[in-house]
């Protein structure tokens, strides 16, 4: 069963700017040790325009040695610019998976940078289908195409029902709640659809439209994010209150803007003794990456230290 809290791993760098694989593979832990159902990397921004190919293979590897026998799935991130790039990461996970066959593995994959319409989706689809054995979780958003149909969504699960079923629907125009209500309507083709875009309709989706999990770049507040799924599963009304402290976090983003779930969020990692250091690579304009440390205020920091600690003391509180 693909279900529950799949949180996507920040990725860490190490002082010289390379990609450390030894906080890579603590951040899976902790959040395996959270009670996650799995660990996703990397997030795509950072496989399009960060990684190089030898950095992401190094990168699954060390999350699939991480996670080895604690039963958390693997759902290795696999964008690409077109279908070539896209199935290229599939092979390097696949060629992990078959490394650790005890470990529970999957693919998330978004539409290719260049689909325009439900015809490039399938065929896209239908070769990644061709490619892998491994249960796939579709992403309906890549920033770029429209929106895939719930039909198209629902078709490629019946012709490929060992490959497809699982969906993470995200995006901002108003098809976003039918496309959710019509692919739970189709189960069992379907067999589960995610809350994804930062998790912020987390709670409508799970009572409203019957989703059954989330996909979130926030790594750090895995146990909440935890604790919030077990008090839904359990019809306990504490998740009300549980997600308001995860949005306490969550909406600091709106005002002390953190990009593509760094930032500060890094701080926070560095703060719950997963990362080392807040460093990141950041684009130039003329291509490459220039390394940026995290400069907070006194003033943010304290902000983030008290919401931190807010959001954290329910754990304590449940305990």
């Amino acid at each position: 069963m693909i279900e529950g809290v799949f949180p996507i791993l920040c990725t860490p760098y190490a002082p010289d700017g390379s990609l450390d694989c030894a906080t890579l593979a603590r951040e899976a832990r902790f959040v395996a040790d959270c009670g996650a159902h799995g660990v996703i990397w990397p997030p795509a921004e950072e496989a399009l325009t960060r990684l190089s190919p030898d950095e992401e293979r190094a990168g699954f590897e060390a999350v699939a040695d991480a996670l080895d026998g604690r039963g958390v799935r693997f759902a290795a991130c696999c964008p690409g610019r077109d279908i070539a790039d896209m199935l290229r990461r599939v092979a390097a996970v696949d060629a992990v998976a078959a490394r650790h066959p005890e470990l529970p593995a999957a693919l998330l994959v978004r539409l290719a940078d260049d689909a325009k319409g439900d015809a490039d989706y399938a065929r896209q689809y239908d070769a990644l289908a061709a490619a892998t054995r491994l249960p796939v979780i579709v992403q309906t958003f890549n920033g770029v195409s429209p929106m895939p149909s719930a039909e198209m969504l629902v078709d490629l699960a019946r012709r490929h029902p060992e490959t497809f079923g699982w969906f993470k629907v995200e995006g901002t125009g108003p098809e976003i709640v039918p496309c959710k209500r019509a692919l739970v309507a189709a189960r069992p083709v379907v067999k589960t659809v995610f809350t994804g875009w930062g998790g912020r309709d987390w709670l409508y989706d799970y009572r409203c439209l019957g989703t059954r999990g989330v996909i979130s770049q926030r790594p750090m507040y895995a146990d909440l994010m935890v604790a919030v799924w077990r008090a839904l599963v359990a019809g306990d009304p504490a998740a009300d209150g549980l997600f308001a402290r995860f949005m306490h976090l969550r909406n600091l983003e709106e005002t002390l803007p953190a990009p593509e779930m760094r930032g500060w969020n890094l701080y926070v990692l560095k703060r719950r003794g997963v990362f080392t250091n807040t460093l990141s690579r950041v684009r130039q304009s003329g291509g490459g990456w220039t390394l940026s440390d995290l400069a907070l205020s006194d003033s943010d920091r304290a902000e983030v230290d008290a919401r931190l600690a807010f959001a954290l003391s329910s754990m304590t509180e449940q305990t």
